[in-house]
């Protein structure tokens, strides 16, 4: 604004001391008076000039705020990621610490489990070749039984395989799941951030926006009455000289005395 002003003044005032010096035969008081209106354009470009240099600092001021306080938003967004992040990892280590313990421990049933099915076939070995003839059918059908709880056993380590299989594809599961609702939270919440902050933004926009029209429109109207009372200004001299023109004019008329005489009233 400041610079259109100035230009229009500049304008103005050039074509206004251009008259001036055209009209030498003006008076000394006419021109003291002239200097005003130049001394009072000067103090309103200066005023004019220093609220549009005290605007803009106070919008780069806010625009400053804004960026610190998004890098504040950021930092703190970070921060919590990095805690989450080690959290989920702390949860992933205790889970396969606990599940280390239980494979060691199924290892070492397993184990105990071989080593006594080892102990008492052994044991009935002996009592067999003890008893031989006596305890045949009684060998036969600790064969069977053996052979039957064997089965047992291994479908029941079966069974429990699955079932810890099925335990542990559940807790994957439910971990993913709460990684994906975790996801999707923080994805509306940035998404909702960033709507309200876009919101603000352009209330902002809309507001610096009425006030530069506001402004552009003060300024066309400072500048047309300044050409106006520039252009009276200019007529009045005009005629003011038209005037001093015409009443030499008259004193000639009046008094037709000799050159010299005639020249001597007119400049009286």
């Amino acid at each position: 604004y400041s610079f259109c002003t100035l230009l229009a003044m500049a304008q103005c005032n050039g074509s206004y001391d251009t008259a001036s010096l055209d009209s030498s035969n003006a008076s000394s008081i006419y021109a003291r008076s002239n200097a005003t209106p130049s001394r009072s354009l000067n103090a309103r470009r200066l005023r004019m000039a220093a609220d549009n240099d005290v605007q803009f600092l106070a919008n780069r001021l806010a625009k400053l705020k804004l960026e610190e306080y998004k890098a504040h938003k950021e930092i703190d967004r970070t921060r919590k990621k990095t805690t989450d992040i080690l959290g989920n990892r702390s949860d992933l280590e205790n889970t396969n610490t606990v599940k280390k313990v239980m494979k060691e421990q199924v290892d070492y049933n397993k184990r105990k489990e071989a080593a006594l099915i080892a102990l008492n076939k052994e044991k009935r070995a002996k009592a067999i070749w003890i008893s031989k003839q006596k305890l045949l059918m009684d060998k036969k059908d600790s064969v069977c039984s053996l052979r039957k709880q064997k089965e047992i056993n291994e479908c029941r380590i079966h069974i429990f395989k699955e079932e810890e299989r099925d335990r542990h594809v559940k807790q994957r599961e439910t971990i993913r799941n709460m990684h994906i609702l975790s996801k999707l939270r923080r994805e509306k919440e940035a998404e909702e951030k960033t709507e309200r902050v876009r919101e603000v933004f352009e209330a902002k926009i809309a507001k610096e926006e009425a006030e530069r029209e506001r402004k552009e429109r003060l300024a066309t109207q400072l500048v047309t009455q300044e050409a106006q009372l520039i252009y009276r200004l200019k007529r009045m001299h005009k005629e003011k000289q038209q005037a001093i023109r015409d009443l030499a004019s008259a004193v000639d008329v009046v008094n037709p005395r000799d050159p010299a005489e005639g020249t001597a009233t007119t400049l009286a």
